[in-house]
């Protein structure tokens, strides 16, 4: 335990200034008692507290100087969750307040959930607590670090989840997460004329609720087939029923430190994606790809189209 804590008390009980004030006031009256009754004694006393009062002041103050100063702060701790359960993603929203093992309390500032079936879930919480600088600067919460990688359990009463934390942030109570829009372009090699001819213009794909992809419009044209004759030569042929589909699409995109993901996938030019609308499943291959305005991926392998 420190001398005195971070609210000015002297081993936690009695504020120093206070304790400086009922010593003088103990001294004060001792002395006049002292004096009154006259004597050697007398002056011994005062002499005695006097010195008594002098070695409190000086404790005192090299405890102020020379002890672990405490300031109260806020941070805002980004915590990955992982994949939880409808019943957690339903019910999680901003301006949760949760309850710590501790006894203190967290508000959830903000909530990711990507659209897929099994969401890793991300969200933001406000802590109060203090910062220790005590050699190396850290964020405690009831005398306990909070650092990156440790694990925090939020108790929101109908239900618990415990997470990692992996940023702290002193001033910005939301993710660093941006909604985009990203027009792609997905080409299906090979495909069957019953799956081509389902496909259809405004057709989109749906998770938990939520529009994530929709098709804008449809190219076909015959998939290319290699024929090796008798003699041994290779010749490129059109498929006498299977096509080429490249479908326009315009997708729900998440921004993550410049890194543009599509449901929770980092997508760019290469990148597979599978999709699924309703009555026909495809998937294909990112051949294109225009983010919105304001998304600059820094990636060689994730470009913006021409």
């Amino acid at each position: 335990m420190s001398l005195i804590d971070e609210d000015g008390n002297l081993f936690g009980v009695v504020n120093v200034v206070d304790a400086l004030a009922i010593v003088l006031l103990v001294a004060v009256v001792v002395a006049g008692v002292a004096v009154v009754s006259g004597g050697e004694m007398g002056v011994d006393v005062v002499a005695a507290l006097a010195g008594t009062l002098l070695l409190v002041v000086v404790v005192a103050g090299v405890a102020v100087v020379s002890g672990d100063a405490t300031t109260a702060e806020t941070r805002y701790a980004t915590v990955e969750l992982g994949e939880q359960p409808a019943y957690v993603v339903d019910r999680l929203e901003a301006g949760d307040v949760a309850t710590l093992e501790d006894g203190d309390v967290a508000t959830v500032t903000d909530v990711h959930v990507p659209p897929t079936a099994r969401p890793d879930v991300t969200i933001r919480v406000e802590l109060s607590g203090v910062r220790e600088e005590n050699g190396q600067p850290t964020f405690q919460i009831d005398d306990t670090p909070l650092v990156l990688g440790c694990e925090l359990r939020l108790d929101m009463g109908a239900y618990a989840v415990a997470g990692t934390v992996t940023d702290l942030d002193p001033d910005d109570p939301d993710l660093p997460f941006a909604e985009t829009v990203a027009v792609a372009e997905v080409t299906l090699r090979d495909v069957s004329p019953a799956v081509a001819d389902e496909l259809e213009a405004g057709m989109s794909e749906t998770r938990r609720g939520e529009t994530v992809a929709t098709i804008e419009s449809i190219e076909r044209e015959p998939a290319a087939v290699v024929l090796e004759t008798e003699n041994g030569d290779v010749s490129l042929q059109e498929h006498p029923r299977n096509s080429d589909v490249t479908l326009a699409l315009e997708l729900q995109t998440v921004e993550i430190d410049d890194r543009v993901y599509f449901r929770d996938d980092r997508i760019g030019i290469g990148s597979s994606i599978d999709l699924d609308f309703g009555t026909v499943a495809v998937d294909g291959e990112v051949t294109g790809i225009d983010y919105s305005e304001g998304v600059r991926p820094d990636r060689a392998d994730v470009t913006q189209a021409e």
